[in-house]
């Protein structure tokens, strides 16, 4: 038994590659099975029961149409829709550590203002840009225990064929949200936990597991490793800048864990912003306006000379 958390429980539906692959290609604008399979490379077995799920999960809803051919095709519900945020942060973050290569940078722009922007984390409260550090904790109504038994899932390996159509989308946290482990360890280190024993209390991993995502986090820049004690040698796990920026990702699937997975008791853990005192109501904004951004009117200019327009007609009505 481990301590209940909203984003394990919104990582055992969404921590899996294809379904990250998926709903990225959803939010930007792709509906029909022929377009998944078209971007992404992916067999139809696996993407008919990728695409099952997200239905049966209600992220997506099916919707078919009386033509000739009939046409189905996947809208995000509201539910899938407040998966937008989190799209966001790791697209900011991913941006921010991961050049990618000239003339394929997605860049962003808020239509309500007209302007190019960048989203940022914000406090709902006080407007203030929000960092790891700027957090405390405490339970929530919800704490408690939960089962450690989840779906095991495998590191999130990008090939050159996956990446088609991804305009640096989503390509590298696959690696992170896509492993249950990789992810739990970096939870931990945000809730304050630095020495191994402290890790796995926290995460339930065996120790041979803790050890592999540790350093696969130290590989990748995530976590660095410093010595607290010699004889015998012990170390502690820190996060990097790069692995603090991962932050506002993670808040974003807590609460959408909270909000759609919680259940009755409601929120396992309840975050304060330091700087106002106010309970942490995060929020992503634009850059340019400050106000909250919808994904009805965000749309992606791509260098290479392609637009993706907001999601106004893609939304499920």
């Amino acid at each position: 038994m481990i301590a209940a958390n909203s984003a394990r429980r919104a990582l055992k539906i969404l921590g899996d590659r294809w379904t990250l692959l998926i709903l990225r290609d959803a939010f930007l604008g792709t509906r029909q099975f022929s377009a998944w399979q078209g971007r992404l490379g992916v067999t139809p077995t696996v993407l008919t029961k990728r695409l099952k799920t997200l239905v049966d999960t209600g992220i997506f809803k099916r919707a078919r149409f009386n033509e000739v051919p009939p046409r189905v095709e996947y809208q995000l519900t509201d539910k899938g829709l407040d998966i937008y945020p989190v799209a966001l942060m790791i697209l900011r973050w991913e941006q921010t550590w991961f050049p990618v290569p000239a003339g394929t940078r997605m860049v962003l722009r808020h239509t309500r203002c007209g302007r190019e922007m960048q989203p940022r984390f914000t406090c709902g409260h006080c407007s203030g840009e929000v960092t790891a550090r700027d957090v405390r904790y405490r339970d929530g109504p919800g704490a408690g225990l939960e089962s450690a038994t989840a779906n095991r899932l495998r590191r999130a390996t990008i090939t050159a064929q996956d990446q088609r159509g991804t305009h640096g989308f989503l390509e590298h946290a696959v690696d992170i949200l896509g492993d249950r482990w990789s992810w739990e360890a970096i939870g931990a280190a945000f809730l304050g936990h630095k020495r191994f024993d402290a890790f796995q209390a926290q995460t339930g991993m065996a120790s041979n597991i803790l050890s592999d995502r540790l350093r696969r986090l130290i590989d990748d820049g995530i976590l660095t490793r410093r010595a607290y004690q010699d004889r015998p040698p012990r170390y502690e796990y820190l996060l990097t800048e790069k692995g603090r920026d991962f932050y506002a990702a993670t808040v974003m699937l807590v609460c959408w864990g909270d909000r759609w997975l919680a259940g009755t008791k409601g929120p396992p853990v309840l975050l304060t912003h330091k700087a106002c005192g106010s309970a942490l109501d995060p929020q992503v904004t634009c850059s340019g306006c400050g106000e909250v951004l919808d994904p009805h009117d965000v749309a992606y200019d791509m260098n290479d000379g392609t637009t993706a327009r907001p999601l106004t007609l893609n939304a499920a009505t």
